[in-house]
């Protein structure tokens, strides 16, 4: 099953700032200044540059935006493309957390996550596009990165704009387990190569859908790996999952009596025009261009790449979610309540599988004297 996020795991951009705010804590305070503008490669096979216009966008970025590519697997060539953004928190805070989202799929690019979920940018859907023009992207003030340094990273390969070197295709045969090895070797690579600055600030390790069986094994990869002498450790403090899949045996099942709650009907359905768009602004060559993707690696964009050869072989995350959280690691799961991919109902029961103590009864949640959850 293919589990690509084809509407927001949560529509309600606020909440799901304010569930961030409620994780993350804040304190001391620095300033942040930018690298240059034009890009820049560190050799290996990685490249950054930062970006100060998006054809789509009026004016300049209200924020800093970084793209690039970090090469994991330099045998096969593979090149994981990212999008990073610094927290906009002004004066920023030397401990505002790092975070890594993945989207879902797998194959869906996290460029998803970051127009259309967390990030602070979304198009403007409600003028459309004029007379074919590019469609037009809006600065989303209700984004994750207020208080949080975000990396929107496309993987495995072969997702969004990552690609692999190696033409014979043996570079873009991929799974679980490798898209977890490469994920790890991404981010000791980005923060001792790119970004040392960030090496001591909390790590978590975010995503949805189909990410809830790589975040956790990502987490757990994290906390009980030894990096070799020459590699940095890395300051992990816990891991966000929406909507995740976890286990067959609970998501499954789910789904009828979810439908039965739900008694759904033709008018309850998500639009979903806005989700061309982002097809149209990735293709077109002027973006390319801004965002520094190599000419020729990737022919055409899609959200969701479906035909990678991707061998699913983590059955279940819900080992590594009993294993981090006895060693102590903080998670926040969330979900939205029409979701029937990943229905709540079967994320509510695995997590009452893991036996553990109930310390705060289930309540209703309260924002602004309105139900929130």
């Amino acid at each position: 099953m293919n589990l690509c996020t084809e509407q927001p795991a949560v529509t309600r951009g606020q909440l799901l700032l304010l569930l961030l705010l409620l994780l993350l804590a804040s304190s001391p305070l620095c300033s942040r200044v930018s690298t240059s503008a034009r890009a820049r490669s560190n050799g290996g096979g990685s490249s950054r540059r930062v970006v100060r216009h998006l054809p789509g966008f009026d004016g300049p970025l209200p924020f800093e935006l970084e793209t690039g590519y970090v090469e994991v697997d330099h045998i096969a060539g593979v090149r994981l493309f990212y999008y990073f953004i610094r927290s906009e928190r002004r004066p920023a805070a030397d401990d505002d957390p790092l975070l890594l989202w993945l989207t879902g799929g797998p194959g869906c690019s996290a460029f998803s996550g970051l127009v259309y979920e967390v990030g602070p940018l979304t198009f403007d859907v409600l003028h459309g596009r004029q007379g074919g023009e590019l469609p037009r992207l809006l600065y989303k003030p209700e984004s994750w990165t207020k208080r949080a340094n975000v990396i929107f990273l496309d993987s495995p390969v072969g997702t969004g704009f990552s690609y692999a070197a190696d033409d014979g295709g043996a570079g873009f045969r991929t799974g679980d387990t490798v898209a977890v090895r490469h994920i790890l070797a991404f981010l000791r690579k980005w923060l001792q190569e790119l970004h040392p600055d960030l090496l001591s600030n909390p790590l978590y390790i975010a995503g949805d859908s189909y990410s809830g069986l790589i975040v956790p094994a990502v987490a757990l990869g994290i906390a009980t790996s030894s990096p070799e002498p020459h590699q940095p450790s890395l300051n992990l403090k816990g891991y966000l999952l929406g909507n995740p899949v976890t286990d067959d045996n609970f998501d499954t099942p789910s789904k009828i009596p979810f439908a039965h709650r739900m008694g759904l009907i033709s008018d309850e359905l998500y639009k979903t025009t806005g989700y061309t768009m982002s097809i149209i602004w990735a293709n077109n060559d002027t973006v390319r261009e801004a965002l520094g993707i190599h000419q020729g690696t990737v022919p055409s964009w899609q959200r969701c790449n479906f035909d990678i050869p991707y061998t699913r072989d983590i059955k279940s995350s819900i080992r590594y979610h009993l294993d981090l959280t006895t060693r102590g690691y903080r998670s926040l799961i969330y979900s939205g309540d029409h979701d029937m991919g990943i229905p709540f109902i079967g994320t509510q029961a695995w997590i009452r599988s893991l036996n553990f103590s109930v310390v705060d009864e289930w309540r209703p949640w309260f924002v602004d004297g309105q139900v929130g959850g």
